[in-house]
């Protein structure tokens, strides 16, 4: 049994009303070819959790509470505390009043499996400074990260100059171009 099956289990029993929210996405397999008889590639699957951070979340309709849940292993507690602690979604989570736990098991002496629960709270978000408060300073920073703001009047440098491009309009093509073609 997985330590998301475990989690799963474990909140149910205790009146959660549990959802997995990590998804998997498959990929053709670069480092393996297709089979010589039908075709077929060899897939990598993915699992993709929900906001790169979350594999379950848990609502119980008695006290109107909403956990959002990552899950683990006792070994991989504390790396999956630092990709929490890393997310700006996980804070938005807490300031929108949801809760995240992240849960680690280990089995005891008994070899019973034992869950360690940590609340992550907006404290631990405290030297996070630069993290945004709100869903559009969320947005903002992603599209920043994509297409930076330049200068007024600045172009993203060209390779050559405008000599070199064909008129407008017209498309050229050059003599040696046509030495370069595959057929």
């Amino acid at each position: 049994m997985t330590p998301q099956a475990r989690t799963r289990d474990y909140f149910t029993k205790r009146g959660f009303l549990v959802g997995t929210v990590e998804s998997r996405k498959s990929f053709p397999d670069k480092k393996k070819s297709a089979c010589r008889t039908c075709g077929h590639s060899p897939l990598i699957s993915v699992s993709v959790d929900l906001f790169g951070v979350f594999d379950l979340v848990c609502l119980n309709p008695g006290t109107e509470s909403v956990f959002f849940v990552q899950t683990t292993s006792r070994a991989n507690h504390s790396t999956r505390r630092n990709k929490i602690l890393s997310s700006m979604e996980a804070k938005l989570v807490l300031l929108a009043g949801c809760g995240i736990i992240l849960q680690s098991w280990a089995q005891d002496v008994d070899d019973h499996w034992v869950p360690k629960d940590e609340y992550i709270t907006l404290k631990d978000f405290k030297s996070a400074l630069h993290y945004p408060n709100d869903v559009a300073g969320l947005i903002e920073i992603k599209r920043k990260a994509k297409r930076p703001d330049l200068p007024k009047g600045s172009t993203l440098p060209l390779v050559g100059d405008e000599s070199d491009l064909p008129p407008r309009g017209k498309t050229r093509v050059m003599a040696t171009d046509l030495d370069n073609l595959p057929f």
